[in-house]
């Protein structure tokens, strides 16, 4: 194999790896979410006050940051995967 073809299959595999990394971010923020959704519903029947769904939906957000930085290092393989 040349050097060219190796640098494009390590490229391949780095963005499989990555893609898999951003289905595993995704399903744990959309777990995340629909815990953070049954409470909040569950908040608003019971009509009390003293329950909080920010922690839950902040860690969402924090989810979905990284998923930004792994599509980013998934896109930027596969550029490389094709050059």
């Amino acid at each position: 194999m040349n050097s060219n073809m190796q640098k494009r299959a390590l490229a391949a595999r780095e963005a499989h790896i990555a893609l898999l990394d951003l289905k595993r971010v995704i399903e744990e923020a959309a777990q995340t979410a629909q815990d953070a959704e049954f409470e909040a519903a569950h908040l608003a029947i019971r009509r009390r006050t003293d329950g909080d769904i920010t922690p839950k939906v902040r860690k969402v957000l924090d989810r979905l940051a990284s998923f930004e930085a792994t599509l980013v290092r998934a896109r930027e393989s596969l550029q490389i995967a094709m050059s």
